[in-house]
């Protein structure tokens, strides 16, 4: 029976970290840390100062804070940031480095050493290989490399490999570079010339392919929608991310490799990418073993874009039914008034209460066009209007018809909704008819 207790107490160990985990993240940051490679997805260069929330030895990963005020919380691999108790040290340590802030190398000559001392004899720490990328940390004085009893021309670095190890590399075999001024020079190297296609690959970030889906359809789900989804190559930074609403991928790699026709593998991780047209889609194994894939696209506009097109479209259907208005009368149903851009006041809508409209809802509160009609629901109605009432936390949705008789509704129950689309009207379908009050 002594051989079960460690396995019996093994939940409440878990438990235990999960409530740390949980008051580090409603705690105040641990921390600044110093960005030691270049983030520029994230809008951070190497020197850049962040606030840190969270360490996670299990993720490999920090949680540190971006933008304005450092609201926006990240994932940053460990190795990526260096850091620090206090601000001061933070600033000290990003001013001990800001001379080479923007310098990085390129291997010429695969089995180069990274050394623990500025000097041939010193010890290995770690061999690169041809055509990957360092982070240059600063210069030092060394020992003269001497080939053929005469000195190689150049200079002792210490370098950041793209894993996070550090030691010092004699200059002769790199290819110095600033990222300021050479975006492709990593991957250039990295497949042996200029590829086109991983370049396309490289240079932008991919959206789910579903986004252009749905602008091509008109019906764009806002709740599906944002520019922080996608995937990001990490270029510069040699670390790719698929983000998605449950949470973030990170795959540090060394390099990426040519296998196929449009078929690339990003060294060092279980990351594949492959281009068709305008369609890649992303391969990796998790750590249990399982494979997953995942589609993307080059949009035509910007995730941003296509959230600004769909609130404009969203703000012009209450302004059609605003204008026609703004105030409706129902001798059953009461007084219905749009008022501003997206409120309403209803009152008098007791017969809808509580089948309809939730008991308690209150008077009024936030109107939108949040949903759009399917083929079995389209006939005789031009679109939806959802009331979320001020008491309430759901939305109340509505096929409408705008018209010289005034203002037609016809409730839809939750049921009849399936990806913001509604996709058939109620067996008994209620009616609501509305005059518009002076016409």
């Amino acid at each position: 029976m002594r051989t079960s207790a460690p396995a019996a107490r093994l939940p409440a160990r878990i438990l235990i970290l999960a409530v740390a985990f949980l008051l580090a993240s409603c705690a105040g940051h641990i921390g600044y840390g110093v960005v030691n490679w270049s983030i520029p997805e994230r809008g951070l260069v190497a020197g850049d100062i962040v606030p840190v929330f969270i360490q996670s030895n299990i993720g490999k990963v920090y949680v540190a804070g971006i933008g304005k005020g450092g609201k926006t919380r990240v994932e940053i691999p460990l190795w990526q940031l260096t850091l620090h108790k206090s601000r001061s040290k933070a600033r000290a340590h990003a001013a001990s480095i800001a001379e080479y802030r923007y310098l990085y190398a390129t291997v010429k000559l695969d089995g180069l050493p990274i050394r623990a001392a500025p000097e041939n004899t010193a010890k290995q720490v770690y061999r690169l290989r041809a055509g990957q990328t360092i982070k240059i940390v600063r210069k030092g004085e060394g020992a003269p490399v001497v080939a053929r009893d005469s000195p190689l021309e150049g200079e002792w670095y210490e370098v950041m490999a793209d894993d996070g190890s550090i030691g010092w590399c004699f200059s002769y075999n790199l290819t110095v570079f600033d990222e300021r001024e050479a975006g492709t020079a990593a991957v250039a190297a990295e497949t042996g010339g200029p590829d086109p296609v991983l370049e396309a690959i490289m240079s932008h970030p991919w959206y789910p392919d579903y986004y252009q889906t749905m602008r091509d359809a008109g019906r764009v789900d806002l709740a599906r929608v944002s520019s922080s989804w996608g995937f990001f190559p990490g270029k510069d930074a040699g670390v790719a991310r698929i983000e998605k609403p449950e949470g973030v991928e990170t795959f540090p790699y060394s390099s990426v490799t040519k296998v196929g026709e449009g078929s690339y593998r990003f060294e060092g991780s279980t990351l594949t990418a492959q281009l068709k047209g305008d369609a890649l889609t992303v391969q990796y194994t998790d750590r249990n073993g399982m494979p997953h894939a995942h589609y993307f696209a080059a949009l035509e506009v910007s995730p941003d874009e296509i959230i600004a097109e769909e609130r404009a479209r969203r703000a012009a259907v209450v302004a059609a039914i605003r204008k026609a208005g703004p105030r409706f009368s129902s001798g059953n149903y009461g007084v219905l008034q749009f008022v501003g851009d997206d409120r309403f006041l209803w009152s008098g809508y007791q017969l809808l209460s509580p089948s309809i409209i939730p008991a308690g809802s209150g008077g009024g509160g936030k109107v939108e066009a949040r949903l759009f009609i399917g083929e079995g629901a389209a006939s005789g109605y031009q679109g939806t209007i959802s009331f979320q009432f001020e008491s309430v936390p759901i939305w109340v949705h509505f096929l409408y018809a705008l018209g010289p008789e005034g203002l037609k509704l016809e409730a839809v129950a939750d049921a009849n909704v399936k990806d913001s689309t509604v996709v058939a009207r109620n067996m008994n379908p209620t009616i609501l008819f509305f005059s518009a009050d002076g016409r």
